[in-house]
């Protein structure tokens, strides 16, 4: 059975996807207009900052909605969500915005509590046509509060 679906399935070789020399001007907006219908993070004060080439820069806010019970360390759980989003959204300048790809692992490292707002930084390490690696800087001022590796699996697409 398992045979019969790879000799009826007709795949569709994308060209490896490379990072653009620049991005569409228009594409940071069309993001922040996709991230605010995201009611996960409604509350939170996310923010996309920057945006470049296989880059993106998003902040938030420490608030009722993302801190531990004490009010002042922002939740672990919420660093590691932002750090999934940030790197999503720079992995999506390969794409225009658009996003075939699913996170299928991320590791996080908690260096130093991440007390008031948070900025975090991802960078597309390596980009091919089935994954990618990402990195994310986790940062509260100048403190250096986590490091997050993570690796997306890029849908192939595939015609019936």
């Amino acid at each position: 059975m398992r045979w019969k679906f790879f000799k009826t399935a007709k795949l569709i070789l994308m060209q490896k996807p490379l990072l653009p020399d620049r991005i569409a001007a228009d594409l940071p907006d069309r993001l922040r207009e996709r991230f605010a219908q995201f009611g996960v993070v409604e509350g939170w004060g996310l923010e996309i900052l920057e945006m470049g080439p296989g880059r993106a820069v998003a902040r938030i806010r420490a608030g009722e909605r993302t801190a531990n019970p004490d009010g002042e360390i922002i939740n672990g759980g919420v660093l590691a969500a932002l750090g999934d989003m940030c790197s999503a959204l720079a992995l999506s300048t390969a794409f225009d915005g658009a996003m075939p790809f699913v996170t299928s692992d991320m590791n996080i490292r908690y260096l130093e509590p991440a007390r008031g707002d948070v900025e975090a930084e991802a960078t597309v390490l390596r980009l091919s046509h089935r994954s990618a690696i990402i990195a994310c800087e986790f940062r509260c001022g100048d403190k250096v509060a986590a490091l997050c590796t993570s690796h997306f699996a890029v849908k192939r697409k595939r015609v019936e």
